[in-house]
């Protein structure tokens, strides 16, 4: 993805700390936190399955759903 896009992603990624994740407050079970896992997946894997990865994260961040280091998967396919 060009570097347009990876900045607008980051971009919503800070305004998404600054505004609402404070009033979620720290919950999240792994590293790195769900929002940098998402905002790196769209990065690395495009908008569809950056999303689709995302969702899984969140869908897997729950009491007895797991915890720890889970890095976003490298991106397969062409170089």
């Amino acid at each position: 993805m060009g570097r347009l896009y990876a900045k607008a992603v980051n971009t919503g990624l800070r305004a998404y700390k600054l505004s609402l994740s404070p009033l979620i407050g720290q919950a999240c079970r792994f590293a790195p936190t769900c929002s940098e896992y998402t905002a790196e997946a769209l990065i690395v894997h495009g908008p569809i399955k950056g999303s689709w990865l995302g969702f899984k994260r969140i869908c897997r961040c729950r009491p007895g759903g797991g915890h720890g280091y889970d890095p976003v998967p490298p991106k397969v396919g062409k170089n």
